[in-house]
């Protein structure tokens, strides 16, 4: 768990809230180092480019990574022992090694992961020669320096230059001595980001994958979600598949879904050992594990209550005789987690109990979409479009939202969403899972009770429509296609000659009010004219 540390100097200059610290914090963040303090104005030279590609060599993927770090979080520098992150070493064709990432793995901040250079220095050593251009973050130059921590300062201070060695053995990469590899821009000021005893290491842990052909039920899993009011729940659809005395559960973490964890069914109980391994959680950058423990009200780590763990050994559900319902007591609790040891948590399901989710094929309900929910920008030349899906069918009946699709139709025709455009995809894209969300760039997200938000690159076409698709019971349905005409064709988001701009707010992208526009970042701003037009755009500095 992160540990925040008191800096007077460096927390004033932070400039959004704090987040629970308990909590994992996501791999991309949308935002810019320079919004916490302005880059030197410094020019590169001619020859210096960050190792932001493969380097040509042996590759060494997906190896879990651990460190000691210093974090630059939501509001707040932090100290964290850091398990299970994402490593990655190449044995370049050159000679060197390279390290993919060796800086705060518990919170990344760019979309594209670099490298640092280490070269050979004898008897399976290999030395890291700093500083090293680390990153371009929208042109402004990090370098990564050496670092050393100063017992009169009570915190890294930065080296001039400096050198970390690290051996590099039988596939497991291992920092010597006590430096810290740290961010710094290119006056050589530090960015609270440092790590060091770092070890590389191969992921052994392999991922619970299902017998062929096993029938798979869905479950709705209701479990608590409010410390202070333990009647408050919050649900989800799972997988569970039973063969004899195996029983297997997935679908608890959004970003790994056909990833399972496997258990024993033996006399009404059905028992999960901790520890099982999901797999790589990207945006998490993280390896992700599902630990089991006993839940209790925290009044006292935090300024207001939470639930904390009491880490065990397993967790047991009681299961009727048909498997219709299957219940694990209060404290009971699984946690989905970065790493098998540390609290790095992303989920956490606190007295869990499934219900049986029959699923049968159904028509779903249409899209919630008006001329309102849409605004085109004809300058910028894209669109947003604002709209809910919901989660039942045309008679009311709760759908599997894990089976639940929608697409987006311009002029009849599904829109693609192409990853050359839409950076956060790795693949081409017609129909959009209910719950996906670009991590990257912010082009489709969420913000709650259904409501989406999506960017369309194009002001081009007479009408855009939304239609809901349901995959459940071995058939495809779908909703009927609402459509919206352009509104820029009857002058709805067009300016009227002399409409004067009255009102300005600025929003995140949880839809969430700001109370002025950042200095910096990617947020939304919806200017009201005197005509009574709104126009909303992305806004990125």
């Amino acid at each position: 768990m992160k540990r925040t540390i008191t800096l007077i100097a460096l927390v004033a200059a932070l400039l959004i809230p704090s987040m629970a610290i308990a909590g994992r914090m996501p791999a991309k963040s949308g935002m810019r180092l320079s919004q916490f303090k302005a880059p030197a104005a410094v020019n590169l030279r001619a020859e210096e480019e960050p190792i932001m590609d493969v380097p040509e060599g042996i590759l060494y993927d997906n190896m879990y990574a651990s460190s000691f770090a210093y974090g630059l979080g939501w509001g707040d520098v932090y100290i964290q022992n850091v398990d299970g992150g994402i490593g990655k070493v190449v044995e370049g064709t050159d000679g060197n090694l390279y390290i993919y990432n060796p800086i705060s793995q518990g919170y990344i901040w760019f979309a594209i992961l670099p490298w640092i250079k280490a070269e050979p220095a004898g008897d399976g050593k290999y030395v890291v020669k700093l500083p090293q251009l680390y990153i371009l973050d929208y042109g402004d130059p990090y370098y990564a320096y050496c670092m050393h921590y100063d017992e009169d300062e009570g915190m890294p201070v930065v080296e001039e230059e400096g050198e970390i060695e690290f051996t590099w053995e039988n596939g497991v990469l291992t920092q010597l001595g006590d430096k810290f590899i740290g961010l710094c821009d290119a006056t050589a000021d530090w960015f609270y980001m440092a790590d060091q005893h770092i070890v590389y290491a191969p992921q052994t842990d392999e991922i619970t994958t299902l017998p062929a052909d096993m029938y798979v039920q869905s479950y709705t899993m209701t479990y608590l979600s409010d410390p202070t009011d333990l009647t408050k729940t919050k649900e989800t659809v799972v997988s569970i598949a039973i063969d004899g005395e195996d029983i297997y559960m997935g679908n608890l973490n959004n970003n790994n879904p056909d990833s399972y964890i496997k258990g024993t069914l033996v006399d009404g109980k059905a028992t999960f050992p901790t520890r099982q391994y999901l797999g790589v959680d990207a945006y998490y950058n993280g390896h992700i594990y599902v630990l089991t423990g006993d839940a209790y009200v925290d009044s006292e780590t935090y300024s207001s209550p939470v639930f904390n763990y009491n880490l065990n050994d397993e967790i047991v559900f009681n299961v009727d005789e048909d498997a219709r319902n299957i219940v694990a007591e209060w404290p009971a609790a699984m946690i989905t987690n970065v790493g098998p040891t540390t609290l790095s948590i992303l989920n956490d399901y606190v007295a869990p109990g499934l219900v049986a989710f029959d699923e049968v094929p159904a028509v779903p309900a249409d899209p919630i979409f008006t001329v309102e929910d849409v605004t085109v920008n004809i300058t910028t030349g894209f669109t947003v479009l604002h709209f809910t899906i919901p989660t039942v069918d045309v008679d009311g009946n709760k759908l599997n939202e894990n089976k639940l699709y929608y697409n987006i139709l311009l002029d009849g025709e599904v829109f693609t969403f192409d990853p050359d455009t839409y950076i956060g995809l790795s693949s081409a894209m017609t129909d959009v899972p209910y719950k996906f969300e670009d991590n990257i760039n912010f082009d489709i997200y969420m913000s709650g009770n259904g409501r989406h938000t999506v960017y369309i690159y194009t002001t081009e076409y007479d009408k855009v429509g939304v239609q809901s698709i349901y995959t459940a019971g071995d058939e495809v349905n779908r909703s009927q296609v609402v459509y919206v005409d352009n509104p820029s064709h009857t002058g709805i988001n067009e300016m009227a000659s002399g409409a004067q701009v009255v009102n300005i707010r600025y929003y995140d992208l949880t839809g969430r009010e700001l109370p002025a526009a950042p200095a910096t970042g990617l947020y939304l701003q919806r200017a009201t004219y005197s005509d009574g037009n709104t126009v909303t755009i992305k806004i990125v500095k």
